[in-house]
């Protein structure tokens, strides 16, 4: 909490810091609820990555005049300062929201980019023209932090066996790259806010459009269906969605497997590589 009064204190001094709390989510970036002189923010510390915070920065600016965002109030080398959007996390129990965050989704993906490639600050790095090149680049990354050989066989052989499905023509889109419910904030009805662009990516609209089915409507297939007619009024579906599924599904895991060895959070890890497994089959 040093570090926090010491960030504020910098930023404003002789503020009055009435309020902290540390948010239990996020295993690698820190994140602070805040009141400071009766203004509401957020404060998100990036210890390892600085570029994140110049990162989040740039996406926001991207995308502040299509969905609703926090505003930046500050930003430095390792921090971002953001009001504090209200609300709370989007729950599934509304079906005006579940399509409301699709079409959300979809014009997140309306932003394009000239390449494939990670985000890292306001550029592309490294930069792609197709697609699958980039998923060879991606997965190779992911690969070094994983030790089970016979399983990396497996992902590889099929990504090989379906390189088809990856040769899409479709532009470079922003992907959020972990659009679920803890990242969509809603209030009175309404989606106040998305946040967390950390993982952003500039790649195909729907390896993101798997993933969100993946993490919120496993076993809601209602749902999802009422989600995607949500994207639809903004965005499109290829006929090959269906096809390209399992292979997104099976992508999607193995990066959860990856991060989870990174942050050396055993039980992730044990649960990604049986979803992994199962996934594989």
């Amino acid at each position: 909490m040093d570090e926090v009064g010491g960030i504020i204190a910098n930023l404003y001094p002789g503020s009055r810091l009435s309020s902290v709390k540390q948010y239990r989510k996020g295993l690698i970036n820190k994140t602070y609820s805040l009141e400071v002189n009766g203004k509401k923010l957020v404060l998100r510390v990036y210890p390892k990555d600085f570029w994140k915070a110049e990162k989040e920065k740039y996406v926001y600016a991207l995308v502040k005049n299509k969905i609703p965002v926090p505003k930046i109030v500050a930003g430095r080398k390792n921090f971002l300062l953001m009001e504090r959007v209200e609300g709370k996390e989007f729950g599934l129990d509304n079906k005006n929201l579940v399509k409301e965050a699709g079409a959300i989704l979809a014009k997140i993906h309306s932003v394009k980019f000239p390449y494939y490639g990670w985000i890292i600050r306001d550029k592309i790095k490294p930069k792609f023209s197709n697609w699958s090149d980039f998923i060879n680049y991606d997965i190779n990354s992911k690969f070094r932090k994983i030790p089970y050989k016979s399983l990396k066989q497996k992902v590889k052989k099929i990504i090989d066996e379906h390189r088809d499905l990856l040769n899409v023509k479709t532009k470079p889109c922003l992907l959020h790259k972990d659009y679920h419910a803890s990242h969509i904030i809603a209030d009175k009805g309404k989606i106040s806010g998305i946040i967390d662009f950390e993982w952003a990516i500039a790649g195909h609209n729907e390896l993101d459009i798997v993933k969100s089915c993946l993490w919120m409507f496993e076993n809601k297939k209602d749902l999802e269906k009422i989600f995607l007619d949500g994207y639809k009024q903004y965005g499109e579906i290829s006929k090959d969605f269906s096809k390209r599924r399992k292979l997104y599904e099976i992508l999607t895991l193995l990066s959860s497997l990856s991060f989870s060895y990174e942050c050396k959070h055993k039980k992730w890890r044990i649960y990604n590589y049986k979803k992994l497994l199962g996934a594989l089959k």
